[in-house]
């Protein structure tokens, strides 16, 4: 549930890709759940293997970013879900 506008977006997410990660939580929730909003769809299940394509597709080429902390992240701030090797949207965003 982002409440960063398009403006403020813009110096982390440009073209369907990260630019960078911000260092403030409330910036990186943000920015996190425009991310899975945009490659996760609510209710389907998710092996890691593609989980990782899809964030390797956001954070490719993004100094200091990859798609491992990008998922950790996502994880730790409850915007997915997982278990078993599943993963999923834990809330719509």
């Amino acid at each position: 549930m982002s409440d960063l506008d398009d403006a403020a977006m813009r110096p982390f997410v440009r073209d369907g890709r990260l630019t960078a990660m911000p260092a403030k939580l409330n910036r990186r929730r943000a920015v996190l759940d425009h991310l899975a909003a945009a490659s996760f769809a609510p209710g389907r299940r998710y092996r890691e293997p593609e989980v990782n394509d899809i964030l390797r597709a956001w954070c490719d080429g993004v100094p200091g970013v990859d798609h491992v902390a990008v998922r950790r992240y996502l994880i730790d701030l409850d915007i997915l879900a997982r278990e078993d090797g599943l993963y999923w949207r834990a809330y719509e965003a």
